[in-house]
Parts: structure tokens; C-alpha cells; sequence
């Protein structure tokens, strides 16, 4: 049976995606700082302002569960600062973010590769070994008010692409920037659909084949390509 490792697991998008995967026969690890699903899914207490404890994190998933084939980062920290002055965000803020958005997540894509690694073409299964970061339109457009936010959004959109098109071309493994939009392009700020996710995220890990990395989707459509658009106003 395989493995799933969902961090950052709140009750939308984490809470769908680990209802969905138990549904498809995956074992359901979720780790946040406090325990917010049912207790069917096995918690472990996890702080994405520490990205040192990442890898003791999967060892303990490893040892209970299995290691995992599925790697699903969901944990952010940002908030809308107001379009006025783009360096409100003071110096302990910003590194809270880039901790929780950038240096976390790397450190969680090594250790899902290792995990990989070990489990090897028979362990993965015919579909391989997936990583998905939970987007969002930031890493190719600027939204006034949510400066340090793009920057480390950013960040680990280049981290992305780079494993799914450089470092793993031709292994089995896949790796996806996940970004809601609406049908007409637009972002999804406040009102992300949790099932809608968990619907895309699950196809992707049944699909042996790498997808585009930066995967823009629309509730029920999938993925939908968008022209790419420099600027967008924030809409509440």
C-alpha cells in the first residue's frame, strides 16, 4: 500500500486531499503543528519555521507507514500587506516566510527524492514518485501587497522547475507547482477549493508521465494553459 505525506494539513485543501488519497488506498500521513483531521489519519506534530526537523519528520513517516511516493507541500505563511510600501514586512516576518515557503520546501523535495531513491521503479509503482507544492499565480505575476509573499512563492517555483525539466529528466519522478484559477484566469486568493486539489493532486499521482510543472487548473476543467500576465490587481 502506498504512502502519502501531506505537510501543512488544515482543514481544506489538506483535509480533501487526505480524504482522497485514503479513498484511492494510499496510508495518509499529515503533519502540521496541531492535529485539526480525524484521528483516522496519523498526525505528526510539524513546524514549517523549522526546516531542520524535515527529515527527522520523514523518518518517523518512513518507520510507521512506509516511505512515502507521494509528497504534497501545503504549508505557507503570507498575508496581504497593502500595496502602499511593498517592505512593510519586517526582517523576522520575512524570514518566517521564507523559512515556512522556500527553505522548508527544498529540504522537503530533497528528503521526498531520497525517499524515492530508495523505494526505487519496483517500490514507486508504475506511476513513480510525485512532489507537489501548493502555488499560486505569484511566481509569474506581480499583485500589489504581496511582495516577500512572490519572492519566496518564487523561489520555490524555480526549485520546481528545475528538478521536473533539469535534474530528474528521464526518472521516474514528477514534481508540480499546483495554482487554482478561476476560467478566466484569475487567482484564487481566499476561496481555494480543498476537493478541487485533491482531485488534481491524486490524477497527478497516478500519472507516470511528467505534466507541465507549473500546473494552472480550474475546478472541474483540470489543467487550463493562461497567457502569461505581468501585472493583476489584488481582488478581495
Amino acid at each position: 500500500m502506498p504512502t502519502v505525506l501531506i505537510i501543512g494539513a488544515g482543514r481544506n485543501i489538506g483535509e480533501a486531499s487526505a480524504e482522497g488519497f485514503a479513498a484511492a488506498g494510499y496510508q495518509v500521513a499529515v503533519a502540521s503543528r496541531n492535529q485539526k483531521l480525524d484521528p483516522k489519519f496519523k498526525h505528526y506534530a510539524f513546524d514549517a519555521t523549522k526546516p531542520e526537523t524535515v527529515p527527522a519528520l520523514f523518518e518517523k513517516v518512513s518507520k510507521d507507514l512506509g516511505i512515502p511516493s507521494v509528497v504534497i507541500y501545503n504549508a505557507y505563511a503570507g498575508a496581504y500587506i497593502g500595496p502602499d510600501n511593498p517592505f512593510e514586512v519586517d526582517l523576522d516576518a520575512f524570514e518566517i516566510g521564507l523559512k515556512v515557503n522556500t527553505t522548508s520546501p527544498y529540504i522537503t523535495a530533497r528528503e521526498a527524492v531520497k525517499g524515492f531513491e530508495k523505494l526505487g521503479p519496483s517500490g514507486l509503482g508504475p506511476a513513480g514518485g510525485t512532489f507537489i507544492f501548493t502555488g499560486n499565480i505569484l511566481n509569474i505575476t506581480a499583485v500589489p501587497g504581496f511582495l516577500p509573499f512572490a519572492m519566496q512563492k518564487g523561489a520555490s517555483a524555480i526549485l520546481i522547475q528545475n528538478l521536473a525539466v533539469a535534474a530528474y529528466v528521464g526518472k521516474p519522478y514528477k514534481f508540480y507547482y499546483a495554482d487554482q484559477r478561476r476560467e478566466s484566469g484569475q487567482y484564487v486568493h481566499s476561496d481555494l477549493d480543498g476537493p478541487a486539489h485533491a482531485e488534481v493532486f491524486l490524477d497527478l499521482a497516478k500519472d507516470a508521465k511528467q505534466r507541465p510543472w507549473d500546473y494552472t487548473f480550474v475546478k472541474g476543467k483540470g489543467y487550463v494553459e493562461f497567457p502569461r500576465q505581468e501585472f493583476m490587481e489584488f481582488v478581495h
